[in-house]
């Protein structure tokens, strides 16, 4: 046997020496990882879309309005055939729906603010088309208090619209559109769960056909997930992480747990056909494949690191999801497998696939064409090292064009209730739910100079045919920021809104409140981010 001299030859040594011991850890940090993270639950980063101006522009807005609340809407249209004629909303179905709507919505908890387009002063929340008219509301609190406020919320909405038929009726807004997506994400994550583990251990079996030996990569893998959703958990309470992180760690800690446990399996098993002993082999394996396993895994937890430079909540929480799940599946590969191999032993080929294993038995060995490949690179390196190279270029073409976008509403699936009553929205009141949003700072936003200002860049803004009517100003408690929601053309991410928010930021807030000394103007919204 070789001098156990590397950190992974001892912690296989140690393992296949001690394997109840290092079973039974392993199960404890899984199960206490598992146990802490349903306990603590995940805490999700907020959708902020601020990088560079836009940070400053959400800085600025949360000086100015430290009370965080969530903007809904509830969309009631008059039957097909029949028209709101003006704002005086003269259908009686119409005005029925929208009164109890309001009356509602405004004895659900957290509710405040409640905007009804029947009250004077609110002609804005009536389409142009007089069909469709908002109810607008606000939820008190973070987006996670939002969230859980909104579902009586939209079971208050359900019922109106039940006790209404013929009228549409439907909610849309920052929390019941993260609520949906969420239950979307949740009921995803199942599915990639019952669709990605038996499809991964019909692989296996294929790849070494009995039962054991495929059921070994795929329980590091298993277990590698499971303590990394829960440590995640955890993490989150300290640096909030994106929803969609589960899927991320699902796909990779499968990914690298067969991975690393392939080697292991490899090697153990052509070491017991030279004739060592189970233990032997297992120490032989973890001094060799071992090594290749900790380089490669470092290696990947230094590439992941690489996202934490976007500076966005998102990256950075894939980023950190990412290298926490390899980290697990590094650690077990060094002391699970090599414990879990000895316990083993030849039970190892339990459950043999009939004829499968037989034929998979005689094929292992040395392959011809690696054997090849990798002959052929020894003999011409400097060959070998410009072919690679080159063809690595070649497949990194197609990142040149690519272009970052932050993930619009329009990518959000259509099979969603509540996406359908956004394009009902959208259509009725085009840009209205993903306005840009200009934060005005000054000494005094209420001075008569800087109102005047924003009142003319809300002019020219609509008159420029970028952005719509009607546009919204707030003014902050201590009077030193302003909100100015202007809804956009576009759907956020695609050119109309990119040309709208050139034109924001390079023309019409230049022309109005970057001339008003002491005052400073910056945009955020999805487009800006």
């Amino acid at each position: 046997m070789q001098t156990k001299t590397t950190f992974a030859a001892r912690a296989g040594h140690w393992s296949a020496n001690h394997r109840k011991t290092a079973i039974g850890l392993w199960l404890v940090f899984v199960i206490g990882a598992v146990v802490a993270g349903q306990l603590a639950g995940l805490v999700k980063a907020d959708q902020a879309t601020g990088i560079g101006p836009s940070a400053k522009a959400e800085q600025a807005l949360e000086r100015g309005f430290p009370q965080d609340t969530v903007a809904e809407s509830v969309i009631v249209q008059a039957p097909t055939g029949a028209r709101v004629t003006d704002p005086r909303v003269t259908d009686p179905r119409v005005r029925a729906a929208i009164a109890d709507v309001v009356a509602r919505v405004s004895e659900q908890p957290r509710v405040q603010d409640v905007r009804s387009p029947l009250s004077r002063g609110n002609q804005g929340q009536l389409s142009p088309d007089g069909r469709s008219a908002l109810v607008q509301f606000e939820l008190r609190g973070t987006d996670a208090q939002a969230e859980a406020a909104v579902t009586p919320v939209l079971a208050a909405v359900k019922d109106a619209a039940a006790a209404h038929p013929g009228v549409s009726i439907g909610q849309f807004g920052g929390a019941s559109a993260s609520t949906a997506l969420s239950k979307a994400l949740g009921d995803d994550f199942q599915k990639a769960e019952r669709l990605s583990l038996p499809i991964t251990l019909l692989i296996l079996l294929l790849a070494f056909g009995s039962l054991v030996a495929a059921g070994v990569p795929l329980l590091l893998g298993i277990t590698a997930v499971m303590a990394a959703l829960g440590l995640v958990n955890v993490l989150s309470h300290v640096i909030p992480m994106d929803e969609s992180i589960s899927s991320i760690i699902l796909l990779i800690g499968l990914a690298v747990g067969v991975d690393y446990s392939l080697f292991y399996l490899r090697r153990e098993r052509e070491e017991r056909r030279n004739g060592l002993s189970k233990i032997d082999a297992v120490e032989k394996a973890s001094a060799t494949s071992g090594r290749a396993v900790l380089i490669s895994g470092l290696t990947v937890m230094i590439a992941m690191a690489g996202m934490f430079i976007a500076g966005d909540s998102t990256f950075t929480s894939l980023g950190l999801g990412a290298i926490i799940v390899v980290a697990i599946a590094v650690v077990g590969s060094l002391t699970f497998i090599p414990a879990l191999l000895a316990a083993l032993g030849d039970k190892i080929d339990r459950g043999r696939i009939p004829f499968l294993g037989r034929r998979l038995e005689r094929r292992e060995g040395h392959s011809r064409f690696w054997e090849g490949v990798v002959g052929m690179s020894l003999r011409r390196p400097v060959v070998s090292a410009i072919a690679a190279g080159g063809l690595l270029v070649v497949l990194a073409i197609p990142a040149f064009s690519m272009n970052t976008a932050l993930t619009g509403i329009d990518d959000a699936p259509r099979s969603l209730e509540i996406m359908r009553v956004y394009d009902r929205m959208q259509q009725a009141f085009p840009g209205g739910q993903i306005p840009a949003v200009v934060a005005v700072t000054a000494a005094d936003v209420r001075a008569p100079q800087v109102r005047r200002a924003i009142a003319d860049l809300e002019r020219r803004a609509i008159a420029s045919g970028g952005f719509q009517a009607p546009a919204t100003t707030t003014v902050s408690r201590d009077g030193r920021v302003a909100q100015v929601d202007l809804p956009m053309a576009g759907d956020g991410t695609d050119a109309a809104s990119e040309r709208a928010l050139a034109d924001l930021r390079g023309t019409l807030i230049p022309q109005t409140v970057g001339r008003v000394d002491g005052a400073r103007a910056y945009v955020t919204g999805i487009a800006a981010g």
